[in-house]
């Protein structure tokens, strides 16, 4: 089975760049005031934990962003972006974990 991308393809899903990336950094922005907000607020009427690990959620998933579009992860092989996904997973349970003791 050929993994190969065709030519076509590739640049079809470059066109899309700058589109992508002026939508992750929109995305960032919300992420980013969101953060504020929950930080701000006295934890916004929840609790110290479960703000703590909205936070965490929140800045992992900004990662990913971060990683998939500003560091052209979205143009890396397969294994490449699962590895990535698990590797933010870990540790953001670990900090979670770690919070929680």
């Amino acid at each position: 089975m050929s993994t190969a991308v065709t030519p076509n393809a590739t640049s079809r899903a470059r066109r899309r760049g700058p589109w992508a990336t002026l939508a992750a950094w929109a995305t960032l922005m919300v992420l980013t005031v969101l953060s504020w907000q929950l930080a701000g607020e006295g934890h916004a009427g929840m609790g110290t934990e479960a703000s703590m690990v909205t936070l965490f959620v929140l800045a992992f998933g900004k990662v990913l962003i971060v990683g998939y579009v500003f560091m052209d992860l979205r143009w890396a092989p397969r294994t490449l972006h699962v590895a990535f996904s698990l590797w933010c997973a870990a540790i953001c349970a670990g900090l979670v974990i770690l919070y929680g003791l």
